[in-house]
């Protein structure tokens, strides 16, 4: 997929030595680059801005998983430092000078379950200028475990797991939003397209027109040296070639500005006109309500992010209703040590010498009013409340939405294939009219109300296919099936 779209992207930048096309014609004509809508769709996933936006977007929540996460991370500490106290005193027993040199290093944990564990080990170092210390200097080692685990509020880490799990539904959301982002520039992306085939098959069409007006002119001219033409009707065939020649020029202006608004969409550089590669051409895809709406309460990322959206404000009450109790914490502690003149076998003695320290014990905190937490609680019960509302509000809006899509595209499917009969009616009618020309049978103003005719239909033909489609494109949007009927993404 990559080196597809590099290969469309050398396609753009290299456009300006493309050869000349014949949309315009002359020896100033711009230069042309021929696309298919599959080309445009994939050059924008890696060039269309709002696609980029999109991406950092959704990139930016998924970090939030990480921070929250965090709190189950391992933590390192460490204190070295250095005391000198020569501080005068009332008693001289402890001496009149102290040097103490702390030397700690300590590792902490919280686990999923909430249990929060230490692990210490420092190192003492303590002399004194006075007479009555017994072991100076003196070195105390110590290895201590503690081990904290609350059993009411955040119960065996009810609470941190609730947060983690919060941040990943929020991340899911933030995914649904941003390929929403992505699937409605696309959207406008495969629209700008269509607009761009319609603009240059117009073209196509008056350039045809234009050539049929001058045959016809040329008709005239003969048959008003023979007698069998007035010179009003050579004067009624000249004006209709310069209006050809006008509608002509305004058909490319339209050319241009289309390619320039789907080369906006894609972020493309150069001085080119994009030739589209496909055409307008009825196809056979009615909607069926039934099945339209079966795809989209599967697919709709709408309705997705709602139902995320009561999950995670169930999640948040179920946190608030577990901050409701007061905290309470079970500890337990348990440190060995060892004295000594030296470091080594200070630090020996941790495992030799028979000097535990034991401590188990129960802290809690009691809040009497509890304001914070009850709040929060009837915040969060109201917070759910209308999440499961909107729920329902969006359901709603989708059957509607859908309903009306559905009905956009059988009314347009219909209306492109009358055009499509008419047209071909017209382009018979005309085809007749030019052999009775020919036989000296018709006069010019016939002529050229059936061309006028057939130009007409031709031209309501294209903007019925175009808006048939259109109306396909919002109905897959509306689904959020879009990014996989196109192939863009994978769902």
């Amino acid at each position: 997929m990559r080196k597809a779209r590099f290969i469309i992207f050398l396609l753009l930048s290299l456009s300006l030595i493309l050869p000349p096309g014949n949309v315009f014609g002359g020896e100033t004509a711009p230069e042309e680059a021929s696309l298919s809508l599959s080309d445009c769709l994939n050059f924008s996933l890696d060039h269309n801005l709002d696609i980029k936006i999109a991406k950092i977007e959704s990139r930016l929540k998924g970090q939030d998983v990480l921070i929250a996460e965090s709190i189950f991370d391992a933590a390192i500490d460490g204190k070295i430092s250095y005391t000198q106290d020569e501080r005068s005193s009332s008693n001289t027993i402890a001496g009149t000078r102290i040097l103490t040199n702390d030397y700690e290093l300590g590792l902490t944990k919280m686990l999923p379950t909430g249990t929060e564990i230490e692990v210490g080990l420092s190192d003492q170092r303590h002399w004194t200028n006075s007479a009555f210390v017994e072991i100076n200097p003196a070195h105390t080692a110590e290895l201590s475990f503690t081990v904290t685990q609350p059993v009411l509020k955040n119960f065996f880490g009810y609470v941190d797991q609730k947060i983690v799990k919060l941040s990943q539904v929020e991340a899911e959301q933030a995914g649904l939003t941003a390929l929403n982002r992505i699937e409605q520039s696309v959207a406008d992306v495969e629209k700008a397209y269509w607009q761009l085939v319609f603009a240059y098959q117009d073209v196509v069409l008056r350039k045809e027109l234009l050539s049929r007006s001058k045959e016809l002119y040329d008709i005239f001219g003969g048959h008003l040296k023979t007698g069998f033409a007035e010179t009003t009707e050579i004067y009624e065939t000249e004006a209709n070639m310069r209006i050809r020649k006008a509608d002509l020029a305004i058909a490319r202006n339209n050319l241009v500005t289309a390619s320039n608004n789907l080369k906006l969409l894609l972020n493309a550089p150069g001085d080119f006109i994009i030739v589209p590669r496909e055409g307008l051409a009825i196809i056979e895809k009615k909607a069926v309500l039934t099945r339209e709406l079966n795809e989209a309460f599967i697919s709709n990322r709408d309705y997705q992010i709602k139902k995320k959206e009561v999950k995670a404000k169930k999640i948040n009450l179920k946190m608030k209703t577990n901050s409701l109790w007061p905290e309470i914490d079970l500890v337990g502690t348990f440190a060995v040590n060892g004295v000594d003149r030296k470091i080594g076998k200070a630090g020996g003695k941790l495992t030799t010498d028979k000097h535990p320290y034991y401590y188990a014990g129960v802290e809690f905190n009691v809040p009497i009013d509890n304001s914070l937490a009850r709040g929060e609680y009837a915040k969060a019960v109201l917070e759910k409340q209308k999440a499961i509302l909107e729920l329902v509000q969006e359901e709603k809006g989708i059957l509607t939405a859908i309903d009306e899509k559905t009905r956009d595209v059988n009314l347009h499917f219909e209306n492109a294939t009358r055009w499509t009969k008419i047209k071909k009616i017209q382009a018979l009618k005309f085809a007749e009219e030019e052999k009775k020309l020919k036989r000296g049978r018709s006069s010019s103003k016939i002529v050229i109300d059936y061309q006028n005719d057939l130009t007409n239909a031709a031209i309501s033909e294209y903007s019925a296919i175009l808006r048939f489609y259109f109306a396909l494109i919002d109905l897959e949007n509306e689904k959020d099936m879009l990014l996989t009927r196109t192939g863009v993404i994978s769902q």
